[in-house]
């Protein structure tokens, strides 16, 4: 087993390389009684290459490793990376709950790094939070470069409340905070490598807590949000000038405020917006992908669209569409630099589609998707083609996906249009609904190649 698991982590490992052509994983020694045995490769490799490989396993796995023999005893305590993780069964028992402590304390105890890589620990919640924020201060006190804390609490339990030393730590670059944590900030931040920031359904204490936090991160470059609508905190101004990646995701609800993204050097913005947010993007100039998604296409989103014009690939799905003033997103040829279009439509929102084509005048890539709520049905769903053929299917269109191919007639309509119009089309692919009867299946193929061909390198494929 331990062969097996050598080869594969030399393999990833470019430092490994040299060891590699040294080891003969399958030789042999002769005892004084001239019995032959066969020694790991693994076992003769220096302590660094495998306090390495360890470090790509939980602490508990890597724990483990020291029954295999004397010379495998020790290495498990050099290793910088320390990943625990308690059992289900600490929620409902508090025996279990003061063992997984005491496992803990001992394993910070037993380590003997100076300097920790990571230390990230997932638990049910204990008894004594000052025993958690002990293990916080250690951790901190051997300059951790990430920190990544869930904690899978029950209502009975409170959410914790780091210790303020985690927002002074000089040397960490990663802080993942998930679930029963509560952000409760009172100084003033300070965390000057931080790069990395998630927050995904934590409480906060106090909108004046995540001002402090943004704050006092001066590096960052990647900052994940996930927001229980029950919070009655909001997250009303993103303004980091250092940021590159921008996740955010507010769960449904009905409460509205405004949201604020300054970040003149984003590269790349997921949403999912249910909350009716109302957006201020002042400077996202330096967008190249984005990622949208939200339950209702109104008027709100309308500056969140503008903002995306200068990126080259946009995914945009929703499940409803409401009547949007348009003249106010008709700038001529909007979206210049844009390449790859994903649209994943809900009921009411194929009208959509010449729109996009028309502000789209270097598209390449065109992926079209019919979401669950989207039934191919009614008025709601008419598919008209504009007046003028939209200059990237004259001069950029190269590959157009279908997925969800119903067989209903504004659907035939568009691909129709599609393939008579796009003069540079290499590939049409079409996937149809997984209900659609096989004698359907057939009776479309027939009918989409006889349609007519604009491009004379177009390739159909239908499955």
């Amino acid at each position: 087993m331990f062969d097996a698991l050598f080869t594969h982590f030399l393999l990833l490992l470019p430092m490994a390389n040299s060891a590699i052509q040294e080891i003969n994983v399958s030789s042999k020694i002769r005892r004084s009684s001239d019995e032959e045995v066969r020694i790991d490769g693994i076992s003769r490799l220096p302590d660094v290459l495998i306090q390495h490989i360890l470090s790509f396993l939980s602490t508990k796995e890597a724990m483990a490793t020291s029954i295999l023999s004397k010379r495998w005893l020790p290495v498990w305590t050099s290793v910088p990376v320390i990943d625990l993780q308690d059992s289900p069964s600490c929620r409902t028992d508090s025996s279990l709950r003061l063992r997984f402590e005491h496992f803990v304390t001992r394993v910070l105890i037993l380590n003997k790094m100076a300097c920790l890589d990571k230390f990230c620990l997932k638990f049910n919640m204990v008894d004594r939070p000052s025993c958690v924020e002990t293990w916080f201060w250690d951790a901190v006190s051997r300059d951790v470069k990430e920190l990544d804390i869930t904690i899978h609490g029950t209502q009975s339990f409170p959410f914790l409340k780091l210790p303020f030393i985690v927002f002074t730590a000089k040397t960490m670059q990663v802080l993942k905070l998930s679930n029963g944590v509560e952000l409760h900030v009172t100084g003033t931040v300070s965390l000057p490598c931080l790069k990395v920031l998630h927050l995904v359904w934590i409480k906060y204490s106090s909108n004046e807590s995540v001002s402090r936090l943004f704050a006092g991160c001066h590096v960052l470059q990647e900052l994940v949000l996930r927001k229980y609508v029950s919070d009655n905190t909001s997250i009303s101004d993103v303004s980091i000038q250092t940021l590159k990646i921008l996740s955010i995701r507010f769960a449904t609800g009905r409460r509205k405020h405004q949201l604020k993204i300054n970040a003149p050097i984003l590269e790349y913005l997921n949403l999912e917006d249910n909350l009716g947010l109302e957006f201020d993007l002042e400077d996202v100039s330096s967008l190249v992908e984005a990622n949208v998604s939200v339950t209702w296409l109104e008027n709100r989103h309308i500056p969140l669209l503008k903002a995306l014009c200068n990126a080259k690939f946009v995914s945009l799905h929703w499940d409803w569409h409401s009547k949007m003033t348009w003249h106010n997103f008709r700038p001529h040829r909007l979206f210049r630099n844009l390449v790859r279009l994903e649209l994943s439509v809900g009921y009411g929102g194929w009208n959509m589609l010449s729109l996009f084509l028309e502000i789209s005048d270097n598209l390449q890539v065109l992926v079209l998707t019919k979401n669950d709520n989207c039934r191919g049905l009614g008025l709601e769903c008419r598919w008209k083609p504009q007046k003028n053929v939209p200059e990237c299917l004259l001069s950029s269109l190269e590959r157009v996906e279908f997925k969800g191919y119903e067989e209903v007639a504004y659907q035939l309509r568009m691909v129709k249009y599609i393939l008579k119009n796009a003069r540079v089309l290499k590939m049409m692919d079409i996937c149809t609904n997984g209900d659609l009867p096989l004698e359907s299946k057939v009776d479309v193929l027939k009918k989409l190649l006889m349609f007519t061909r604009c491009s004379n390198a177009c390739q159909l494929r239908f499955n």
